[in-house]
Formats: structure tokens, sequence, C-alpha cells
């Protein structure tokens, strides 16, 4: 990462704030407590957004979004991204590989790989958040903002299906502070607590929080009795609000996170048993034979007898009970033999995160709004596995086991200018800068040495990627009449990826990069230019009720296969483009009583990114051979409607519900897979995209009322219920994860500054899995599947006290 970027900008923002400080009219940066406003005649509370970058009512932005208050997400038992996903019909961001990898889904458009640009992007307080989502903990939210479709005009990269935006609590004038206390089965504990800290009226005061966070998993391995699917997390924080003059603040922001969790729980399916090349017995697989139909497709797989014979995985996963076979002994006590070093029990994630921000936000005498907000991230990522996913040590000779030492380290700074938004011609205009940089090592583990003796594989330097982007965005929106305007949003992006690896040794021959006779590393850079304009026209039919219509385009990065010797054509690959047209209708009913939102949209990406095979020379050993990468050979198209609905029937009652339709098909392209299964058919037009469903709905119903008799206490309960369809594993549609219904209940007494809430969540005990993907048996190494399992039946009890 370039120093001198960073210092130049830190000097220029500390200039900045010097000029600003000695301005005499300047005002405190609006938006932190007042954002959830409640109707005092009864209704349904207002929420105000900044989805697009200024303070805006949600009924009146012509964008879909899907917003909760802090006290809603309360209600509701969400504290993590996964959860609030589950309450967002269209969004999908389960923690199918635990907490570290980012596979989010959003109106059907995803990422092939984790470590490819995600299509869905969390910001913190307007900041660019690349990792660690998963465990972010949203227990200090104001209000979390889930907004679909392209939002790369103002929001850049990784947002080309839309982004999540978390608000926090921010300091204010008032002393005070909030603790929460969860207790539940399974040996979950998390204490969380937040203090604000006025230290001189309406010029500093300070916020710091905390939270412990621990649960014990809830299956167990047989090969230890340990439990598989830990999770802890110890996080901090401390914001602090600098306010010089009435027109001038200063934010500064840092936070600390450390997680270690255990291997998440997965389960392997077994394969059919064979003798000679003849299947004996099923052994409980869900292999269909060859020659015979899964999901409407015939299976002709091309390959040898042993293939054919061993069928190819079809349907859900039938596995039950919570006994899992996981390979920990290896991961126990690793000692790098390279360095000496021993890191102890590497098994599971081990994370620590460090970010830091500071927001300088000044208004000028004629109302414009100057914003500059600078950030950087560090994280050091280790990650031992077991590949095998049934405890397996060895394949062949090859370790399953793995471990990874990764770190990033990530900056960015940008830039706004708004203008007062009371006018009938508004604006904003700015620049975002991105640098980032990323390395890491990796071992086996274990390995055989001459003796075929097992000993330890040592760490070895992975590719390391740098990434340089700046972009400058803007938007222009205009009035045409008192009920009609019209936008119009756009960004330019520039950003260069380069790759470089390790020394292998001296080539051989001359393939790809490499230069027979030279040094031989993986190296290579790329530069992506890519326009990203969003148009919208929105109509007020009446005070309570709106239309728009919105066209946009959005766009990812590509990437590198990071194979040496592959050609220039497929060494790199291009990023996807997403075209999207999107209707909508708001509106705000019964003396707004009850509000009803709904969207109708598509999205054509053209450049998908697919998985296929290419030749290439091994320029180490001269061999050619063939290696799997990434190409630009897809077109996908996504389409569906989304509606939501909340009312307040009466005083007590609450009633909300959601539902999204989405219907997501490749219209062209290869795969390899495809080939293989259906008899060198590599097509993969027709085809469902993984990991969306169909369906996916929510329902609440929210009583709460005084109990006389009880000294006014207040008693509430609430049942919330989560539905998604079929999800599929792959594209080629042959594996997948079942419907499921899901209901979580609750129900407590609450007092002025106290609520004691008693829940159960997953009350049906509902253990559908949540996702799976194809695989290779342990032992054999033919085709199966691995399935990503969910938490069981959960009950306990939150207290909390604010003050």
């Amino acid at each position: 990462m370039a120093r001198g970027k960073r210092y130049l900008l830190s000097t220029l923002a500390l200039a900045m704030s010097q000029a600003f400080a000695q301005t005499p009219d300047v005002i405190n940066s609006a938006g932190a407590k007042n954002s959830v406003q409640e109707d005092k005649s009864g209704g349904i509370e207002t929420i105000v957004v900044t989805s697009r970058r200024t303070a805006e009512k949600l009924q009146e932005v012509p964008l879909s979004i899907s917003a909760l208050s802090a006290r809603e997400m309360e209600a509701k038992g969400i504290t993590s991204i996964s959860e609030l996903s589950q309450f967002t019909p269209g969004l999908s961001y389960s923690p199918d590989l635990g907490r570290n990898a980012e596979r989010p889904v959003i109106r059907g458009i995803s990422a092939l790989r984790t470590d490819a640009p995600q299509p869905v992007s969390v910001f913190v307080d307007g900041v660019f958040i690349k990792d660690g989502a998963l465990a972010l903990t949203l227990d200090d939210a104001q209000r979390v903002e889930v907004i679909k479709g392209p939002q790369s005009a103002l929001y850049g990269r990784a947002t080309y299906a839309g982004a999540i935006n978390y608000v926090t609590v921010k300091p204010g004038n008032d002393f005070e502070g909030r603790v929460s206390l969860t207790v539940a089965d399974h040996d979950e504990q998390s204490l969380f607590t937040a203090l604000t800290l006025p230290i001189r009226q309406d010029v500093l005061s300070a916020r710091i929080k905390a939270k412990h966070s621990h649960y014990g998993g809830q299956y167990t391995n047989v090969q230890t009795d340990n439990k598989i699917g830990q999770e802890r997390t110890d996080s901090t924080g401390i914001q602090v609000s600098i306010t010089p003059t009435p027109k001038f603040n200063i934010l500064a922001t840092m936070d600390n996170a450390a997680i270690r969790d255990g291997q998440f729980p997965a389960v392997m399916r077994p394969v059919p048993i064979q003798a000679g090349g003849v299947v004996t017995s099923q052994n409980g697989s869900s292999n269909v034979p060859n020659g015979s139909e899964c999901n409407g497709h015939l299976v002709n797989i091309v390959g040898t007898a042993t293939t054919k014979a061993n069928g190819w995985p079809c349907g859900a996963a039938s596995y039950s009970g919570n006994l899992l076979r996981r390979n920990e002994m290896d991961l126990a006590n690793y000692t790098d033999p390279s360095s000496g070093i021993n890191y102890g029990n590497i098994a599971g994630l081990d994370r620590v995160i460090k970010r830091s921000s500071l927001t300088l936000n000044y208004t000028l005498d004629s109302g414009h709004t100057l914003t500059s907000q600078t950030a950087r991230t560090s994280s050091a990522t280790n990650l031992g596995a077991d590949q095998s996913y049934d405890g397996k040590s060895f394949i062949f000779g090859t370790p399953w086991t793995t471990y990874d030492r990764d770190r990033m380290d990530y900056f960015s700074q940008e830039f706004r200018i708004v203008s007062p938004q009371d006018q009938q011609l508004t604006w904003l205009a700015g620049a975002f800068l991105y640098e980032e940089e990323a390395r890491g090592k990796t071992s086996g583990v274990i390995a055989l040495n001459s003796s075929n003796q097992k000993v330890a594989d040592p760490l070895r330097p992975k590719p390391s990627t740098s990434i340089d982007n700046f972009a400058p965005f803007g938007r222009i929106q205009y009035a045409l009449t008192n009920d009609l305007r019209i936008s119009a949003e756009g960004r330019y992006s520039k950003e260069t990826i380069k790759v470089g690896g390790p020394t292998l040794g001296t080539a051989v021959v001359t393939a790809g990069t490499c230069v027979a006779g030279q040094s031989c590393a993986l190296k290579g850079e790329r530069t992506f230019k890519k326009f990203e304009p969003r148009i919208t026209l929105d109509f007020k039919l009446s005070p309570e009720s709106m239309m728009y219509g919105q066209w946009a385009r959005g766009s990812k990065s590509g990437g590198f296969n990071a194979t040496p010797g592959l050609s220039s054509s497929e060494f790199a690959y291009d990023g996807e483009t997403v075209t999207a047209v999107e209707l909508g209708y708001k509106s705000t009913l019964l003396d707004n009583r009850m509000t009803f939102n709904a969207a109708l949209f598509q999205n054509t990406v053209d450049g998908l990114q697919l998985s296929n095979t290419a030749p290439y020379t091994n320029p180490m050993t001269g061999l050619s051979t063939t290696t799997t990468i990434v190409n630009n050979v897809g077109k996908a198209r996504t389409r569906g409607l989304e509606f939501d609905v909340s009312a307040r029937v009466n005083s007590w009652l609450r009633l909300s519900g959601n539902y999204a339709y989405t219907d997501a098909k490749a219209i062209s392209g290869t795969e390899t897979t495809n080939g293989t299964v259906f008899g060198g058919d590599i097509s993969v037009a027709g085809f469902t995209l993984p990991r969306t469903p169909k369906h996916s709905a929510t329902f609440s119903a929210n009583v709460e009322f005084p109990v006389e008799q009880w000294g006014g206490l207040k008693f509430f309960a609430r049942s919330d219920v989560t539905y998604q369809s079929r999800r599929y594993a792959e594209i080629q549609n042959m594996i997948w994860a079942d419907p499921y219904t899901r209901v979580n209940l609750s129900a407590g007494l609450k007092g002025k500054d106290w609520k004691a809430t008693l829940f159960i969540k997953n009350a049906t005990n509902n253990v559908t899995p949540l996702n799976g993907f194809r695989y290779f048996d342990s032992v054999t190494f033919r085709r199966t599947a691995v399935d990503f399992l969910s938490r069981e039946r959960q009950a306990g009890v939150t207290l909390s006290y604010d003050f």
C-alpha cells in the first residue's frame, strides 16, 4: 500500500479540520439520534435513512430498501448479518463456511468464488467493510438498511447487486448507557455494554462499547468428543464526537474484534460401495445411477467405468442427529518446521480485526455540506480446516488438512459535497480512493516423508495481491413538478489489480509469464475501467404514496487464475456487468397505521463468471496438463417481485410480512462439470443460479399491552416465521437444500428502563441444512456432496437495562 498517499490524505484531513475549526459558523452533522421517529398517535414509526448519501424518509426514497430500527431488531432477536438476512426476502447471507467466507446473494446474484468481489457489501457508518461481516455485532445499531439493486453509482466496488448500510448509535449530550445479557441453550452467553459520556455540552462526547459472546456448538465430534460449531467474539469500540463550532463535527472511531471459532458443522454424504466396478450397496448415498434422471435431467456421466458406476450426487441432504466426524488431532498442536514456531491448536478460525475511521462534516453558510471519510482496516485471519469433512488425514498421500495465515490491510478515503436538499435542483459530487494489500502463507499441516511417516508440513508463501481503485461519482436530482422528480447518478471507476507469487524455481520451458532458464513466479497486472450509471424517475400519486422507475448498471472487477503457465487470455478474467430495471410502489395507509411497498425487477448479468477446464504447460516440468479456471463465458437473468406490508392493527397488536419471488436463470454459457454429468453437453442455459430460493417470506405478529395489576409493567409476545424454498448448491441443479420454515417465539415483561425476554429460536426444531456443495469422497475420491448444517432449537433469556 502506498504510504505516501496515506500520509498525504491524513495531512489533508488534518489541514481541513484545522481550517474548519477556525470557521465561526459551523453545524453539527445531523442524523445521529433521530433517524427513527415514533408516531405519538399510535401509527407506524418513521424511519429516516441515508441510502442515497443524504437523509430521507424511508417511504420517500425511490429505492427498494428493507430498513430495521434498533427496536425492531431487538424484538426479532437479530444480532448478526446472517440473522438479518433471514428477515429480508431476496437476501441470503448464510454462514455456509462458518464466519470466515462471505457468500451473499441478493435478487439471485451471487459470486462464484469466495475470494472474488462479492455482489453485496456492508458499510458501517458509511465505511466500506471488506471482510468479517458475518462476525459484526449489531447490538449498537441505530438502524440497518438493506438496499436492493445495483448501488455501484453511489457505493462503488462490490455493490453491483446491493448494499447493507449499518448505522451505529452516536455519542450525544446525555449520559446514558445500556447493558444486555443473554444466556441460552448450548452454552451460549452474551454480554453487551455501551456507555455515552458527555464530556463538554454540545462540544465533546464519547461512546464506548464492548461485547463478549460465546456459543458452545450443537454438534459433537465422535473422534474427540469435542463440540463442533463453537463461536466466540470479543469486541471493543470507541467513538469520539468533537463539535468545535456549531457547523463542524469530527467523529473518530476505533473498533477491535477477536474471533475464535471451531470448525463449522458440515457433513459429507456417503458414496455407493463398489466391487470390481459394480455397485454392491448404495451405502445410504444420495448418488443416482448413471442413466437415470435427477431433477428432470438425464445423468450421462463422461468418465471411467468406476466413475460411471459411482453415479452422481442428487437431491437434498437426509442427515439427522448431531454426531460428526472431523479431524482435530492433526490440527491440535502444529509447529512450522521451517521456522520452528509453535502455533498450538490451529483448528477453526482465529481472526483479529482492527478498524479505525475519521469522519469530518462541515456545513457552509450556503447550506452545502462537505464530508471527508478516512478509514483503515487491518485483519489477521488464521484458518485450520479438515477438508475431508470426514476426519481423514490423507488421500493418496496428499493431506486433507489445510492451514492458512492471511493478512489484509485496506485503506479508503472519500470526499463528498452535498447541496441543500430543500431546493428544486439538488446534487452531490465526490471521489473515492481505495487501496488494499493481501498476503499470506499456507500449509498442508501434515505430510508423508520418504519413510511414509507422518511429519509436519511447512508454511509456504502464497501469492500476494494488491488493489488500487479510484472513482469520482455524483448525483443530480431535479423536481420537474411538485410531484415528479428525475435523478441521474454515475460513477467512473478505475481499478488496478496486481498479483505476485513466490519464486517457484527455474522454468524449464517458456509458458505463460515464465521464461525458460529464468526464475519463475506468478505475476500479473490488470486494470478494469467502468462507468456505472443510474437513472430514476419518481412520482407522488398522493401525499402518502409514490411510484418510481429505475434503470441502472453495476459491475464488479475481474481477477486472476493463479496457475503459472496459463496463456495470457486465460490467466486473467474480466468482471461481470449487471443491467437492472425496477418499478416500485410505496404507500402509507390508514392514517399512518399501515405501509405497503412493492417492487418488480429484472437484472441481466453479462460476462457471467463460470468454471471451465483449460490446458496449460507446467513451466517447472514442461508437462502438459489441465486446470480449472474462471472465465467470462456466461449470461444470466434474474427477475422477480417483492413486497412488504406492516400494520398497527390497534394499540396492542402489530402485524408485518414480506415476500420475494426470484426467478434466476443462466441464459447462456458453458461449464466443464455440465459436460461431465450431461454426456458432454457443457451448456448452462436454462439452469437456476445457485443459492437462490425462488420463494422467500416472513411473517411477524407482535402484541404489547400494560398489565395494571403489575404496577403498569408491559407484557409483550411475538412470533416470527421465516420461509425459503429450495436452494441449489451448484449450476447443474443436482444438489439442493430442501425448503424450510423456521419459527421464533418470544415473550416477556418490560418496565421503564428494563426488559426481560424469554425466547425460543427454531421452535419447531427444523434442521434442514442451509446449503451444500459438490465434492469428493475422502477415501475413494469419487463424486459426492457436502452439506452445511443448521442450528437446532434453542431456548434462552435476555435481560437488558437502559440508563
